[in-house]
């Protein structure tokens, strides 16, 4: 049950303002999420702005091919205790910082962000 609620917003320079009500939440389900047990995946087109949870307690392999879309992005978590190694498919070109490469540790979070045709960029808790 929802208690009214009464808003009175004025805005006089015609600028778009943001509110938000606390109690109430927007749509369920924005962040979209894939799960991933195993100890290799292939990224792909599917996975397009969306978070992949990896669980594997052993050393996970990513790769990362060719023919993405130039807007490609995903963020990928190391949920379970193996270390997550990105590797580029044939054409791609994978850059990060000092050449980090891997997952920092457990809980880690890396993003994978496309910077030209098959270029990506390794951001967040990656070591080499």
């Amino acid at each position: 049950i929802m208690a009214d609620v009464q808003i009175a917003v004025i805005d006089q320079q015609d600028t778009q303002i943001a509110l938000a009500v606390p109690g109430i939440q927007g749509p369920p389900g924005i962040a979209e999420y894939f799960d991933v047990a195993g100890t290799t995946y292939t990224i792909d087109e599917a996975n397009k702005s969306k978070i992949g949870r990896f669980t594997s307690s052993s050393a996970v392999t990513v790769t990362v091919p060719s023919g993405l879309s130039a807007n490609f992005d995903c963020m990928i978590l190391q949920l379970g205790t193996g270390q997550i190694s990105f590797v580029a498919g044939s054409g791609v070109t994978l850059r990060a910082a000092l050449s980090a490469d891997k997952s920092a540790y457990q809980y880690a979070a890396v993003s994978l962000i496309s910077i030209g045709t098959d270029e990506y960029l390794l951001t967040g808790e990656v070591t080499s």
